[in-house]
């Protein structure tokens, strides 16, 4: 379901990793990488217990099943949850971390660029050049 501004408080709403930590650290991924905001979500209490530490192919399964606390949610619209997140369904049911990653990472910097109205690389490279101006100007 959605979250307005009140559901947010009172459903127990978190920033909560998509491949569990857990998960990344039975593989040995890199903290610096799965702990990152490219790994992590919005979820409530309740998906989150769902999730717990297991493969995301295990938890969707678990969500698309449902339980006798909680309905079951189809494939499709699990797919437009994990999209409207700017999650590939795809690399997430394959427990695909990097295909996941990377995936996410240029969904997030897309909508960063959509905001600004410009693309970071251009900014980035913006300011490196005026970094360099006048280097060896010593005046």
């Amino acid at each position: 379901q959605e979250f307005s501004d009140t559901m947010f408080f009172d459903e127990a709403v978190d920033i909560l990793h998509i491949f569990p930590k857990a998960w990344c650290i039975e593989r040995k991924l890199d903290p610096k990488t799965f702990d990152s905001i490219i790994n992590k979500t919005p979820l409530s209490f309740r998906t989150n217990r769902i999730i717990g530490g297991v493969a995301p192919s295990a938890y969707l399964e678990n969500i698309e099943k449902g339980d006798s606390k909680t309905p079951p949610v189809s494939l499709d619209r699990l797919n437009e949850i994990l999209t409207s997140h700017l999650i590939d369904p795809k690399s997430l049911r394959s427990d695909d971390f990097n295909a996941f990653m990377d995936k996410r990472q240029s969904a997030l910097l897309s909508l960063i660029e959509d905001a600004m109205g410009k693309r970071l690389l251009e900014s980035i490279e913006s300011q490196v050049e005026d970094d360099g101006e006048g280097e060896g100007d010593e005046n």
